[in-house]
């Protein structure tokens, strides 16, 4: 039986994004979120040079706080480290996830294929993060909050263009769920199907009605979805 997710926020975002899950999950799951260096709770901490540092700090906090079989949820930028993540903790020879689910994102070789991030200035990415639907308006009205949460977004961004992992035929052994939303242009379903290239085990693909941040919005249906998904597992 499944007895816990560990759940890596997407770009900008700490762990207190998936403090709702921890209740909306019950006691059928423990709800782990993972806090990135520099961000939340870890914010005098500095930032991580890049990706691949990331990952590893995440199979440090797995392996700490790991009490049974689990599964990674990563929301948008939090695909790309749960999957360097899955490939890390299988070379390391750890005991492995029962299903990496990647949520709002392509898979790497097809990141940003519409619009490289990572290419934009600190204030191009905050408008177009903003435009996906999930910044408060505050944090563009306020002048100190905004710098804090566009150097952090943008420190996030940056490690892509530094990630250095050469996929080629290298796959996990891990079963693969794919979620994205009809409303979403930066995760459409064609795309996300190709996270089935990554993987030796099962792969499946849902998708739900909502934009980018589907996960967050109060959303029913994604929990039931989810909660499902992990009995079946």
């Amino acid at each position: 039986m499944i007895s816990q997710m560990f759940c890596l926020p997407y770009a900008g975002g700490s762990a207190s994004i998936y403090n709702d899950w921890k209740y909306k999950f019950g006691n059928e799951l423990d709800i782990y979120p993972i806090e990135y260096a520099g961000h939340g709770s870890r914010f005098c901490e500095e930032y991580y040079s890049c990706l691949e540092e990331a990952a590893s700090d995440v199979c440090e906090q797995i392996s700490r706080h790991q009490t049974g079989d689990y599964v990674i949820y990563g929301h948008s930028m939090g695909c790309l480290i749960a999957l360097e993540t899955a490939f890390q903790l299988t070379e390391k020879k750890a005991n492995l996830p029962k299903a990496v689910i990647v949520a709002a994102t392509r898979p790497p070789h097809l990141m940003y294929k519409d619009k490289p991030l990572g290419t934009l200035s600190r204030d191009e990415l905050m408008k177009e993060i903003a435009s996906m639907g999930q910044m408060e308006p505050e944090v563009l009205e306020y002048e100190e909050l905004y710098e804090i949460v566009a150097d952090v977004l943008y420190s996030d961004i940056q490690m892509f263009t530094r990630y250095k992992r050469v996929y080629g035929n290298e796959h996990i052994d891990i079963p693969v769920l794919a979620l994205t939303s009809d409303g979403d242009d930066e995760a459409p379903s064609d795309d996300m199907t190709e996270w089935q290239n990554y993987t030796n085990s099962s792969f499946n693909m849902h998708c739900f009605t909502g934009n980018h941040f589907f996960a967050f919005n109060d959303n029913p249906v994604f929990y039931s979805f989810i909660k499902e998904y992990l009995e079946k597992l």
